[in-house]
């Protein structure tokens, strides 16, 4: 069965240089927009390689015929399923959830920015599980203090829409990375 959404490795990851390149240009919606789409094709990209059966009811189950009714075809039923293998974490799932939930709220409704009221506690919530991130690889020793500033962006959040768009942006990019390297290490042990 081929593909009918688009694949993530082939038609839309940049490339790891240029990530943040790519993206930082997009007007605000459609950041939101763009940033969610693209880690749902990751992660069923990253599902498809991980799920064990035949391929065509592995592209059913995922949706990959395009069928939004598959019983895997949205954004929230990857992530709980990606979550559920032990692909992501508990906190790298409440981030792509959060993303999610911005996405979902720039999508569906017209009079809606990164500063809205209706936005502002899922950015707010965005932003306490990066900063919990950041704060675990600092503890480990995987993020440099020199790394991580004492900056807040958290109280511009209810005033500068960019700041808002400026966190998901950092977010997406930090993701599309990692869910690439999850992506190799998946290949790696597929030709291994």
């Amino acid at each position: 069965m081929a593909w009918k959404i688009e694949q993530w490795m082939r038609d839309v990851f940049p490339g790891a240089d240029r990530i943040y390149e790519d993206y930082r240009g997009l007007p605000r919606r459609e950041l939101a927009i763009t940033a969610g789409a693209v880690l749902d094709l990751a992660l069923v990209e990253i599902l498809s390689m991980t799920l064990t059966g035949p391929e065509q009811e592995i592209h059913s189950f995922l949706g990959i015929n395009g069928d939004g009714r598959a019983p895997c075809g949205s954004f929230g039923a990857r992530i709980q399923l990606a979550l559920l293998l032990s692909i992501i974490s508990e906190r790298d799932a409440a981030i792509l959830r959060a993303i999610k939930n911005i996405r979902n709220q720039l999508a569906h409704q017209v009079n809606v920015d990164f500063d809205s009221s209706s936005v502002l506690p899922l950015l707010n919530k965005l932003n306490d599980n990066f900063q919990e991130l950041a704060d675990s690889l600092k503890a480990s020793g995987s993020l440099s203090s020199a790394s991580r500033s004492a900056y807040s962006i958290k109280p511009f959040l209810a005033t500068e829409a960019e700041a808002g768009a400026g966190l998901l942006l950092v977010t997406f990019c930090i993701y599309q990375a990692y869910l690439h390297r999850i992506y190799e290490r998946l290949s790696t042990t597929k030709q291994g």
